[in-house]
């Protein structure tokens, strides 16, 4: 009995230490990220959900590959719940260049940038501060058209089509009649 009471007591105990700890609120990262993007689908962007969400603690680190084609504009942005203190977002190019980050002080984060090339980035989300468990959400935007000429990679290119073949009929060729059988005796 004294057993039971003791592990009930420590159980409680527990409870009540790490419960400070345990917070993230998914849906409130992604509402965030979504209240970020408004500012940009004014200005042109097509967003895009990356499927890259989800609760981390200070010092987490998520890498997103993202593909890009030269000439367009692009926007990645972080949300974040509120037990989230402080988010910081770095972006590398293919041979492994900065291409920009966001190191602010701040519990959102986002960048926005030009494609100087066709290929992909990648962008690492760093939980700079947490409040135990807290959760983000990360969104990418693009804006513009693709060349013609481009390869189809996704939003914004307008594939053309030709016709081949010669503007007049082909002469028809003689149908072949089938033969026929001798009837059976």
């Amino acid at each position: 009995m004294k057993l039971q009471i003791l592990l009930i007591s420590g159980g409680c105990i527990a409870l009540l230490a790490f419960a400070p700890l345990v917070h993230a609120d998914p849906a409130k990262a992604e509402d965030d990220c979504y209240s970020m993007a408004v500012h940009y689908t004014a200005r042109g962007f097509a967003m895009s959900p990356t499927n890259t969400s989800g609760v981390a603690t200070a010092g987490f680190i998520v890498k997103v590959m993202i593909p890009i084609t030269k000439g367009l504009d692009y926007v990645i942005l972080v949300g974040r719940d509120k037990f989230a203190k402080d988010i910081d977002l770095y972006v590398y190019d293919e041979d492994g260049q900065l291409v920009l980050d966001d190191r602010r002080t701040d519990t959102r984060a986002g960048v926005k940038f030009r494609a100087s090339y066709t290929g992909t980035v990648e962008a690492f989300v760093h939980m700079a501060r947490a409040q135990g468990l807290a959760a983000y959400a990360l969104l990418v935007g693009r804006r513009g058209i693709e060349s013609a000429g481009a390869e189809p990679r996704s939003l914004g290119w307008e594939p053309t089509f030709q016709m081949g073949g010669s503007p007049t009929p082909a002469p028809q060729a003689p149908v072949a009649t089938p033969p026929t059988r001798p009837p059976k005796p």
